[in-house]
């Protein structure tokens, strides 16, 4: 990842972080301020112990955001060629790692985390339903967009993939009455717009400091990073795996057994919750589709059928930005949905196996640290040698 890209992140998270810090201070001076805010799972233990947590995070998240700030500036003038020449040969070997020890310990990273757990406990609940339709939605983008592209590069493939998703949107239109799901969505959304705004808030600013730590080329692997390393692969392919228990509930909204709540009186009398419930099963399963692509080749190489992308190498601020702002989505969220919905032991279980978020967020991020130091050791065994000539 390039350092723009990595300031860009941190300033994120420090302008989130600020924004959670004034939101918890004006909800402890103003009690009114969002007081019909689900409570988080730090709130569990208090309303004051919430708000006291979620301002220490948000703080220590910034001032974090800013020292990581100065350690990547201090990083990027100590390998310019600019100062190579500024600094004298034998002033540059004492001062360069004085410079960045000072600015960037490695105590540093667990602090970010331990920062970004903080604000990631106090967010908001409920935000997993919003969070689910907007995934949803966004698959419906996405995959529009990889038509598209496929159109482009390989016609006869991106029609027939037109042509059989146009048919299934025809139908859900025009006998399932999914015209009106855009419109329910939208005034969803405008009702839980101070939930989510906030909860979004918490997510950027923790995820911002997870995607700094999992993506810092200068630190060394380590024995925890070896272990993940090693077993990315299985660690990628059982997150991919928490998709299947959901998404084959909603595709048995297909056949005369329904399960997870749907029937056949229900779908005549409501048709619109039939396809309401497979998109999001669609989006559930398409989650656990990208997340194979951690280890697969087309999460590394863009497929070569993709017009303007086919072949070219899949930036990796596109693959582990988005996998770790999920990551602490379903880590916190998770896991204070499966503690809300918990009842009776079998109904407990039960809830616990079809909305396995808490087991995917911490694997999911472990994922994409294993990606990112896949992708590290794949950059350095192709970088030339200095000295070497390239054709040997």
């Amino acid at each position: 990842m390039t350092t723009r890209t990595r300031v860009l992140v941190l300033l994120v998270a420090a302008l989130a972080a600020a924004a959670v810090a004034v939101a918890s201070l004006l909800r402890m001076l103003v009690p009114e301020f969002l007081a019909s805010l689900p409570t988080s799972l730090a709130g569990r233990l208090g309303h004051g112990v919430e708000l006291a947590v979620a301002l220490t995070g948000a703080l220590a998240v910034l001032v974090v955001a800013l020292l990581a700030l100065a350690a990547e500036r201090s990083a990027q003038v100590a390998v310019s060629p600019a100062a190579q020449v500024a600094v004298r040969p034998a002033a540059q070997v004492a001062v360069r790692p004085a410079a960045q020890v000072a600015v960037r310990p490695a105590a540093l990273r667990g602090v970010a985390l331990l920062a970004g757990l903080l604000l990631a406990v106090t967010t908001p609940g409920g935000v997993i339903p919003a969070a689910g339709y907007t995934f949803a939605m966004a698959v419906v983008v996405g995959g529009t967009v990889f038509i598209v592209l496929t159109v482009l590069r390989r016609p006869w493939l991106g029609i027939l993939l037109a042509v059989v998703v146009g048919g299934i949107l025809t139908h859900a239109v025009v006998n399932l009455g999914a015209a009106s799901i855009p419109v329910r969505l939208v005034g969803g959304y405008a009702a839980v717009l101070p939930l989510v705004s906030l909860a979004l808030g918490h997510v950027m600013a923790a995820s911002g400091l997870l995607v700094w730590a999992v993506t810092d080329a200068r630190s060394a692997i380590g024995p925890v990073g070896g272990f993940v390393l090693r077993h990315r692969v299985a660690i990628t392919v059982v997150a991919a795996a928490c998709a299947l228990p959901y998404a084959l509930a909603r595709a048995s909204w297909l056949t005369p057994w329904p399960l997870f709540g749907g029937s056949a009186e229900l779908f005549a009398e409501e048709p619109s919750m039939l396809v309401t419930g497979l998109m999001l099963g669609t989006g559930m399963l398409m989650g656990g589709v990208l997340t194979l692509g951690l280890v697969l080749p087309w999460g590394r190489r863009f497929p070569r059928f993709l017009a303007g992308l086919g072949g070219r190498d899949v930036p990796l601020a596109l693959a582990v930005i988005p996998a770790s702002i999920v990551s602490v989505l379903f880590t916190a969220a998770g896991v204070e949905f499966a503690i809300e919905g918990v009842g009776p032991a079998k109904e407990g279980l039960y809830l616990l196996l079809m909305f396995p978020f808490w087991l995917w967020g911490p694997l999911l991020g472990l994922a994409a640290w294993g990606y990112a130091m896949h992708r590290r050791q794949q950059a350095e065994v192709a970088a030339p040698i200095p000295g070497v000539p390239v054709s040997a």
